[in-house]
């Protein structure tokens, strides 16, 4: 792998800079080099990938970057994921080792950090042909599917994202998703191919943002890769402006639409900033198309777009879905050829059928939601994201998540969870139609302070369908 050399020329040339840091543990690039190493030469035998087991240690970017030296690639595994989750992953996988930087329950052979020292060893590392990681995403019947991206498809990425960074005199990347979220890949990697160090946000700072606030005072924070949502929080903290932190000229943003009034409030905070609007799927590797998102975009489009496919990557529309052509897309799905069948296919590259509503206008890329995100209320076939983009733009709302309530399997009606600080229902009510059908406008309206997230950074809307 390229990136594998890129990291090994990096521990030459820069031993004793910080690789990794998250709260009071940190990581040189010598250090990571080193531990890497002895975990690769104990785990090359190793006919399965390594299940990397954790949340934000240092161990976890040990347990990657020792499994890739290995040649076996890797399957992160986040402690917030459920226990029956963890049973049907290892169901699929049947891996032969685990290198669990928590403690965990297992009748499969554990490595722990206890087992691993600095040393030095020569090891052959992923090949462009070999599975570099296998991230497990949700299945529509329950059963996570394990998507495999290999070695080139990794290297390709990694390149297009270091091209979008351009390296300041400090060197830091913010990282908010967890390892097991393939969004992480897009702060991991770069960072580590830049010389940057990487910094983790955990479950708990999100849970409690004044652990967000004191990292980003602690270090001059140059890149920064989150979902929207996080943002958006965030966007609420004290003193998170420009002038407070001038080393921070990148943004990028994946996993979930950016929306424009988030995208206007960054600029306005962040006016010299690069700001990266991105798009793709896991199975192809993360993100295959972006856009920097100048005040000339925002003035000309809303919603926004998500950008041009990036080099190596072709999109293709068929019956309103979006298609991927490409190396960045994925093998498949790890022992599940039925699955892989159904969403790949190869007609010459390997191709990926997306399941998103896109199209293409002005070269530029635009998502109008899932194929399959759609509900039918009283007869009407709508899209939910529509109505939340449409009511986030009214004056006064901050942030907007649409939910059906449904009886006997058929919609009844729409809820809208807003957060706004001034809110009087009729009015908005009023303000809806001039700009939706009435069919389109939720019944009920319910504020909220904040809209819940998973693990992952997105907005948790299983846990407002309750909330009616």
């Amino acid at each position: 792998m390229k990136f594998l050399n890129t990291f090994r020329s990096l521990v030459e040339t820069q031993p004793d800079a910080k690789a990794f840091i998250h709260r009071d543990e940190t990581m040189t690039y010598r250090v990571l080099d080193a531990l890497s190493d002895d975990l690769g030469e104990q785990i090359k035998h190793s006919k399965k990938p390594l299940i990397v087991y954790g949340h934000m240690s240092k161990w976890m970017i040990v347990g990657m970057i020792g499994a890739l030296k290995a040649g076996i690639g890797y399957v992160p595994i986040d402690v917030s994921i459920p226990k029956d989750r963890i049973e049907k992953i290892f169901e699929t996988i049947q891996p032969e080792l685990i290198f669990a930087t928590e403690q965990m329950e297992t009748d499969v052979k554990v490595i722990t950090p206890d087992d691993v020292s600095e040393s030095s060893a020569q090891l052959v590392g992923v090949q462009h042909s070999d599975v570099a990681y296998t991230i497990f995403t949700s299945g529509s019947t329950g059963m996570p599917k394990g998507v495999e991206i290999l070695g080139e498809s990794l290297d390709e990425f990694i390149d297009w994202m270091a091209s979008l960074y351009v390296r300041q005199e400090e060197n830091y990347w913010l990282n908010q998703a967890p390892l097991s979220f393939d969004l992480s890949v897009m702060a991991v990697y770069p960072a580590l191919a830049t010389g940057s160090a990487l910094v983790m946000i955990d479950k708990d700072m999100i849970k409690k943002p004044i652990g967000i606030y004191e990292t980003l005072k602690q270090y001059p924070m140059s890149a920064w890769v989150s979902t929207p949502s996080f943002m958006e929080m965030c966007l609420m903290l004290p003193e998170f402006d420009m002038a407070h932190h001038e080393n921070l000229k990148h943004f990028y943003f994946c996993g979930e639409a950016l929306k424009h009034k988030t995208a206007e409030n960054l600029k306005s905070k962040f006016n010299e900033s690069r700001i990266y609007n991105t798009y793709g799927p896991t199975e192809a590797t993360v993100a295959v198309t972006g856009i920097e998102v100048t005040d000339e975009v925002l003035s000309k489009y809303n919603p926004l777009p998500v950008g041009y496919a990036r080099p190596g990557v072709s999109l293709s529309i068929n019956d309103d879905e979006l298609h991927i052509h490409g190396k960045a897309v994925s093998i498949g799905y790890v022992n599940a050829p039925d699955k892989t069948a159904a969403q790949f296919y190869n007609n010459g590259e390997r191709s990926y059928k997306t399941g998103d509503k896109g199209r293409i206008e002005d070269g530029l890329l635009f998502i109008d939601g899932r194929i399959d995100f759609q509900i039918k209320l009283n007869g009407y076939r709508m899209e939910l994201e529509e109505i939340e983009h449409v009511i986030t733009e009214q004056q006064g709302i901050q942030g907007c998540i649409v939910t059906p309530i449904e009886k006997q399997g058929k919609v009844q009606y729409l809820v809208a969870h807003v957060i706004t600080s001034s809110f009087d229902e009729n009015e908005l009510k009023e303000q809806l139609k001039t700009v939706l059908p009435e069919y389109m406008i939720p019944r009920k309206f319910n504020v909220i302070e904040q809209l819940p997230m998973t693990a992952n950074g997105k907005v948790d809307r299983k846990a407002l369908i309750g909330e009616n």
